[in-house]
């Protein structure tokens, strides 16, 4: 979260919860809390083919196991950005 601007940080908020801004009293305050959990890559796929998912009514962010950190903000910031208004079951 630290190498991203405020306004992606917003949008990572609104990617994860739904909203672009944090309650009073900030992460702690959210509930359902956030929740970060490992996406599994199935063979013959690797990490790095996958976007992150979330489940915003859970506060719920599912991250491939990335081979960088290069890779995870990328992928991050495609998640973020594209799938913003989309809905699939995962």
């Amino acid at each position: 979260m630290r190498r991203f601007t405020i306004q992606e940080q917003r949008q990572f908020l609104q990617f994860v919860t739904g909203s672009p801004r944090l309650p009073v009293g900030g992460v702690r305050a959210l509930r359902p809390p956030l929740t970060v959990v490992r996406k599994q890559a199935e063979p013959p796929l690797t990490a790095d083919d996958y976007l992150p998912s979330a489940m915003t009514c859970a506060n719920y962010l599912k991250l491939p196991d990335y081979s960088s950190e290069e890779v995870l903000l990328a992928k991050l910031r495609t998640a973020m950005t594209e799938g913003q208004g989309s809905f699939h079951l995962s």
